[in-house]
């Protein structure tokens, strides 16, 4: 009877954060109301609240969930790549997913990164998410490079993933998932060509 009423909270719970993960897609950080939650997963506030206290736990959850999607695609594109060169060409293409890179998505990652100041959490975590892009793409890159440039070139590859999806947020940005990967694809070209003797 355990086991049952575990795999029931648990499927409770995913439910909760899938709902949550919605609603900040549609809203944003400010409009990601218990209520909205609640209402698209077919709960009670109550129940809501009880499988997660505050509104920061949610988002934290919502965060994580992002990230899985992303490091889901990423291992699935690794797996094909052959070579350190396609490796890098992965890890690009997984943040830009034409699923992941809309306008809305853009601009609900804006809020959160706003919310920093008032919530050191989500700074943390989205630490923790840096350093595992960084730690992926140095893997393939020292493997073309010296430690140093693989540092700077990774370091430059995870700016322009950050500054593409600020763009993305305006009504005016035209560059959509292909052209941003193309823009990446193009700076890796380059800055590997510094080094003698590197082929794609």
């Amino acid at each position: 009877m355990g086991n049952i009423r575990t795999s029931i909270e648990k499927i409770r719970r995913q439910d909760l954060v899938e709902a949550a993960y919605q609603t900040f897609l549609e809203h944003g950080l400010g409009g990601m109301t218990m209520a909205r939650i609640g209402e698209r997963a077919g709960m009670s506030h109550g129940i809501v609240n009880y499988y997660f206290k505050s509104k920061d736990m949610l988002l934290s959850a919502v965060v994580r969930k992002a990230n899985f999607l992303i490091m889901q695609d990423a291992a699935r594109r690794l797996r094909v790549a052959t070579s350190p060169r396609e490796r890098i060409s992965a890890i690009i293409a997984s943040n830009f997913s034409d699923s992941l890179f809309t306008r809305d998505i853009a601009r609900a990652w804006v809020s959160y990164f706003a919310a920093f100041g008032q919530h050191p959490e989500f700074e943390r975590l989205q630490i923790a998410v840096d350093r595992r892009l960084a730690s992926n793409l140095l893997h393939p890159l020292r493997n073309l490079v010296d430690a140093g440039r693989a540092r700077e070139i990774a370091r430059g590859i995870a700016v322009q993933i950050d500054g593409l999806w600020l763009r993305h947020a305006k009504s005016s940005d035209d560059i959509d998932a292909a052209a941003a990967i193309r823009h990446l694809e193009t700076y890796v070209d380059q800055q590997l060509g510094l080094e003698e003797g590197n082929e794609r």
